[in-house]
């Protein structure tokens, strides 16, 4: 029965849908026709009621100088989580950029980044322990039924 189930859903055709037009084109209009009365789209724009020019153009240059950035996933210690939120709050700044800033000045300063690269190795090993115990204690309360 179970197959026969599995079987009509890998069979099953999916309903397709014609495409659409993507793009706001047609919703864009020039500064001549917005000067000619009448958005046509049955809203009223804020640029047009202030004469504010709110198109935002990026040059080359500027594009250049935006920084690349990458998500990561970064696991804390509960304690200093919230330290660091704290002081990030206070700061009115990021974690991540708080990251950035930290090591950018360990980087410039060698001595400094040995001692925190110490603290580190040590934090690693007792976590790496934790870990370890974490995973035999799940272990035992799996053989154990």
């Amino acid at each position: 029965m179970a197959e026969d189930a599995l079987e009509r859903l890998m069979q099953r055709q999916r309903p397709s849908v014609p495409p659409r037009a993507d793009g706001l084109e047609p919703l864009m209009k020039s500064p001549q026709q917005l000067a000619e009365g009448g958005n046509g789209s049955g809203y009223s724009d804020s640029s047009e009621s202030t004469g504010v020019d709110v198109s935002m153009s990026v040059s080359q240059d500027d594009e250049a100088e935006l920084p690349q950035l990458v998500r990561t996933t970064t696991r804390l210690e509960e304690e200093i989580d919230k330290a660091l939120r704290h002081l990030c709050m206070d700061e009115k700044i990021t974690k991540e950029v708080w990251f950035e800033a930290a090591y950018l000045y360990l980087a410039e300063h060698p001595k400094a980044m040995q001692a925190v690269n110490g603290v580190a190795k040590e934090r690693y090993q007792r976590r790496k322990r934790a870990a370890d115990l974490r995973k035999l204690e799940t272990m035992q309360k799996r053989l154990k039924g």
